[in-house]
């Protein structure tokens, strides 16, 4: 009973009998570091007590500002990736055709490779170009039904077309020697840098082979209308040529 007589002046309960309370009381702070009451049971000096308050009150201001300033430092921030979820997505919208709004048709027997034309469109500006200035009667009577355009595609292998289609959705693709020569001349006639200097790098790597060098060849004719293919073959040739003279002087 005796502490509870000696802190009455911070919260005077007498003072409040008889009067009706709001139900919100004020907050009282009570300093731990108060001085000991005297042995005696008097009461302690009031004014140290509320200048301890004070220094308190003024202490947790302090540390709430260095928290604010904690919060506020830019170099507090968190940076998540999570390219492969979205890679996944976008390979699931591909597998659904109904997903799609673009349709490539390749070679005689028109197979069918699906795509977006926003991702294509902002990959290649080549494909954004034939899916824009495409305005057939038939592909506009496709396009009201179902909002899909198809585009036709000639002389292309349809393994190689649908990794390349594949490469410019997701950014990664897996070659070999039998696909490295499609994927250069898709690469080159559609403009996609990236992937066309990977292809390059690869050929020169498996044009050092001189097993590789038959298949490279065979692959070369297969494409021989395009472009890419006639710089493929005089590469070859100049990488054909030291390795004959090796296995002359052997």
């Amino acid at each position: 009973m005796d502490i509870l007589e000696d802190r009455v002046p911070l919260l005077n309960l007498d003072d409040f009998e008889g009067e009706s309370s709001s139900g919100y009381d004020s907050p009282v702070f009570v300093s731990d570091s108060e001085p000991s009451l005297s042995s005696s049971g008097g009461e302690t000096d009031n004014s140290n007590s509320g200048s301890s308050s004070e220094n308190d009150i003024s202490s947790e201001s302090d540390d709430e500002g260095d928290d604010l300033d904690d919060l506020e430092n830019p170099g507090e921030t968190m940076h998540v990736n999570s390219t492969e979820t979205v890679v996944n997505n976008i390979k699931y919208i591909l597998s659904m055709p109904q997903l799609c709004d673009v349709t490539f048709e390749i070679g005689p027997q028109r197979f069918l490779v699906y795509g977006l034309k926003a991702v294509i469109g902002s990959r290649s500006k080549v494909l954004q170009d034939m899916m824009l200035q495409q305005k057939s009667p038939q592909m506009q009577r496709k396009t009201k039904k179902n909002n899909n355009q198809n585009i036709l595609i000639h002389n292309y292998d349809i393994d190689v077309f649908r990794q390349f289609i594949n490469f410019v959705h997701t950014g990664s693709v897996v070659m070999d020697v039998t696909t490295v020569v499609g994927m250069t001349c898709a690469a080159e006639e559609y403009d996609v840098p990236e992937l066309s200097g990977a292809c390059w790098g690869y050929l020169r790597r498996c044009s050092t082979t001189t097993t590789n060098i038959p298949i490279l060849q065979n692959e070369t004719d297969r494409y021989s209308g395009h472009c890419a293919a006639k710089e493929i073959k005089r590469m070859l040739s100049q990488e054909i040529s030291p390795l004959r003279r090796k296995e002359t002087v052997v």
